[in-house]
């Protein structure tokens, strides 16, 4: 099975993707809206991807995205942005992170789970 952690601080966001996995018995759907508690997720259970909104209080997707990197939190998880920020600065520095795609906000549940599933070959 495999187990995904969903990071936005929209609680609809969280839900409606989660929803959209849930009769899918190969993947298990974590939430989390506030960021301290990723961090502390990511370090403490092996997620195969993280679903990583950028634009939150207290520690930004940004932060987040550096701590993975610089800290070898969670080295093994692919990570997805879903993002309103559209500029191509913030894509790039997404992407230079190590993010593997970019999905830009307002959810489109098609293309979340389609991207999410060829991620994980499901």
């Amino acid at each position: 099975m495999k187990k995904i952690l969903v990071v936005d601080d929209s609680e609809v966001n969280l839900y409606l993707i989660q929803s959209t996995f849930e009769d899918n018995k190969n993947i298990q759907v974590d939430i989390e809206s506030n960021s301290t508690k990723a961090i502390a997720r990511l370090s403490e259970k092996k997620y195969d991807l993280l679903l990583l909104d950028l634009m939150m209080p207290i520690v930004d997707g940004f932060e987040i995205l550096r701590k993975i990197k610089n800290n070898n939190l969670s080295p093994n998880t692919k990570i997805i942005v879903i993002s309103a920020k559209q500029d191509q600065e913030t894509i790039q520095l997404v992407l230079d992170y190590g993010a593997l795609h970019y999905i830009k906000k307002p959810i489109n549940l098609l293309e979340i789970e389609s991207i999410v599933k060829k991620t994980l070959d499901i």
